[in-house]
């Protein structure tokens, strides 16, 4: 069973490192707890004080009533690991290390990390940390942070690799109506990662929706698997930032965490089926979204307003991010018309204008696109009542000369029919609205858990993460990749010596990778033979492994249409490079370019690239990236999510590419890179496209 299951619902906790002195972070952690209404027994320990925060302290570990399920440890880095053994001989089997200074500091910091490691395992514990800032679940209730939560229950759970996000921030949650079910900080996963935290919540039935904040990933093929089963259920919502060399910097000194490429994070989380922000605040607000609302049915979004302004900026939002905006079907536009101005609008948007008349925003306009079967989400912008009059009524009073003691009788706008269609319907509702908590209607929301965006373009963006969402669900099963063969001998014999292009090339031939036909040649009459054999035209090639680039050192030439042309070419590539054997390929002529590769980053398995080919790639950056092993829906979903994917298909005249041929191509690199882990990388660039079918024209392997 996951660990966090008894992490998160402990019927007892020992807390090491709380006092009476309320300004120490376990006396803190502590008062938070109990504050919590946590309903087990808590067991400070502290050598001197006999009571802590009204709890009777013990003086030792040893002195407990009992074996607590976890152990909470707010005490100097060098005591962590004489403490924990202690717990361990007493029979407890969890722990919360709240302790900094292990792998986060550096090379000694390390060793004392891999000590309490080694002494979890010894006693079979299982424990949060070190340097993490503890758990929060408000539904149970338990609080092991240094926030108390505002709101108790909720379907989101969030796993940070920054205690801040589910501690500080809490206030700033509360003020924006956003619920934290369950709240976890992993801290240098020396023992729990992420990993376990998302295999958790996808077990776990009172989780929705679950948000990530990632530094680096230090299992990589387990998290992909993880996150891949449990995304098709519920949605994952995450931000990652150690793409950049600052990013990697902090992170590394922050939790120890593995950074790596963003490009890299980007194709393992595509991969994943993983919804990727940019923000801390978008991981809290969709994620809470997912979690609040059901889940969209189609892409039709209905979009109703107060004001022109915000209702195109959502709609001109979700048309950039593939959403629809329909115009309403003419039955739904005379259903609309009687609550709407003459002059407003009943296409979609829909534009009440300035309209203080509450209902006709809050309830009947709703009604009728909630009940449109051509619609599957509605934005609602403009809902307010006591926000705006709070703000009127003390100039009203002043300019009509009316004193505080004449009572004016203000409407209140009915929230609940509207609250109850998303239910009644099957559809998500989002409210955007530029007022906060001061207004009544937005306070209400909040209390109701309808998600509120300060913007109509937040609304939208939010909305857009429903639409992935049922793209991910929607997501074939897929072939698992083909449990492992073994090499194919000829691959192995040829990954003994150097590996220049003709033997990469043979190599990718053996896995069943499509390369032109080629004969190496080390003279002028073995040049001669072989063009004879293969047929002119003919390409010539200087051929070493010490050579990458041969176009700028002028050892390739092309389309030579006879004997004479190879002739002069054969003895014009020795003058520039001497003996150096020579490649005599078949000249190829494609339509389109396209390239593979292979690239290897550190915790992660083989990285396989694909995307537009030739002497673009390295500008245009058009490519894709997914983990090995591949399965052929792996490769389709690298191909429809290139920006020049039209180009795959049947376009001015030029077949369309064989897709199933060029997904087996990307499986079988991804084959190859997991069979010789000592593949460094690889290049097949370009990939020719000739009548439909790819033919890998240049290739490398590097050890």
């Amino acid at each position: 069973m996951n660990p966090l299951h008894k992490i998160m619902n402990p019927e007892s906790i020992a807390i090491v490192g709380a006092s009476n002195n309320v300004m120490k972070m376990g006396t803190i952690q502590c008062l938070n707890l109990i504050g919590s209404g946590y309903p087990g027994p808590i067991f400070p320990v502290h050598p001197s004080e006999k009571e802590v925060l009204g709890k009777k302290a013990y003086p030792s570990i040893d002195a407990l009533p009992q074996v607590p399920d976890i152990a909470v440890l707010v005490v100097p880095t060098l005591l962590v690991p004489d403490m924990l053994r202690q717990f361990g001989e007493l029979g407890t089997k969890h722990a919360v290390i709240v302790s900094a200074g292990f792998s986060e500091t550096g090379e000694g910091g390390e060793e004392l990390q891999q000590e309490i490691v080694r002494i979890a395992g010894e006693y079979g514990i299982r424990f949060l940390g070190p340097n993490c800032v503890g758990i929060l679940n408000t539904a149970y209730p338990l609080n092991l942070t240094v926030f108390p939560p505002c709101d108790r229950g909720g379907g989101l759970g969030v796993a940070s690799q920054s205690g801040t996000f589910i501690t500080q921030n809490l206030t700033w949650l509360h003020r924006n109506g956003i619920v934290l079910g369950k709240g976890m900080s992993v801290g240098n996963e020396a023992n729990i990662d992420i990993v376990d935290c998302l295999d958790y919540f996808g077990e776990d039935e009172e989780t929705k929706a679950i948000g990530l904040y990632i530094e680096g990933i230090r299992r990589a093929s387990a998290f992909l698997e993880t996150a891949r089963r449990i995304s098709r259920k519920k949605p994952i919502v995450a931000q990652y930032v150690g793409g950049t060399i600052a990013g990697a910097r902090s992170g590394s000194s922050h939790t120890g965490a593995i950074a790596g490429p963003s490009f890299i994070y980007e194709g393992l989380f595509a991969q994943a089926g993983i919804i990727v922000v940019d923000t801390i605040e978008e991981v809290f607000r969709t994620a809470f979204a997912l979690a609040s609302q059901p889940p969209l049915r189609g892409k039709r979004i209905a979009v109703v307003t107060n004001s022109g302004g915000p209702g195109t900026a959502a709609a001109d939002t979700l048309n950039r991010v593939g959403l629809d905006v329909p115009e309403f079907s003419e039955a739904t536009k005379t259903a609309i018309r009687p609550f709407i101005a003459g002059h407003a609008s009943a296409r979609n948007p829909v534009d009440v204008t300035f309209d203080l008349d509450m209902p006709k925003l809050a309830r009947n306009i709703p009604e009728v696109l909630f009940k449109d079967e051509e619609i599957d989400g509605v934005i609602a912008h403009g809902i307010m009542d006591s926000g705006f009059f709070d703000v009127i009524l003390p100039i009203a009073r002043k300019v009509l000369s009316l004193g505080d003691d004449i009572p004016i009788t203000l409407p209140k706008t009915d929230l609940e029919p509207l609250i109850g269609m998303p239910r009644r319907y099957g559809k998500p509702l989002l409210v955007s609205s530029f007022f906060g908590s001061e207004d009544r209607c937005i306070r209400t929301f909040h209390e109701r858990g309808v998600p509120v965006f300060d913007s109509p373009e937040k609304a939208a963006k939010a909305m857009a993460a429903f639409y992935s969402h049922l793209r991910i669900r929607n997501r074939k099963e897929g072939v698992s990749p083909a449990a492992p063969q073994p090499p194919p001998a000829e691959a192995l014999n040829l990954l003994q010596g150097p590996l220049d292009e003709y033997r990469a090339k043979r190599i990718f031939a053996a896995y069943g990778i499509p390369v032109t036909r080629e004969i190496l040649v080390r003279t002028l009459p073995e040049a001669v033979e072989a063009a004879g054999t293969i047929g002119y035209p003919v390409v010539l090639k200087g051929c070493s492994p010490e050579i990458l680039h041969k176009t700028e050192q002028g050892m390739v030439f092309l389309d030579l249409k006879n004997e004479d042309e190879m002739v002069r070419a054969f003895r014009t590539l020795r003058g520039r490079n001497g003996e150096i054997p020579v490649l005599v390929a078949e000249m190829l002529r494609g339509d389109r370019e396209f390239m593979a590769g292979m690239t290897s980053a550190p915790g992660f398995p083989p990285c396989i690239l694909f995307g537009l080919g030739g002497v673009f790639a390295e500008v245009l950056r058009d490519h894709q990236v997914r983990l090995a092993p591949l399965s052929v829906e792996d490769a389709f979903e690298m191909m429809d999510s290139l920006q020049s994917r039209k180009l795959l298909t049947a376009y001015r005249g030029m077949k369309a590419v064989n897709r199933e041929s060029l997904a087996s191509l990307l499986a079988a690199l991804g084959r190859l890179a997991l069979d010789f882990p000592a593949i460094r990388e690889m290049d097949l660039n370009p990939i020719l496209i000739v009548d439909g079918e790819p033919r890998v024209v240049d290739g490398l392997i590097g050890l």
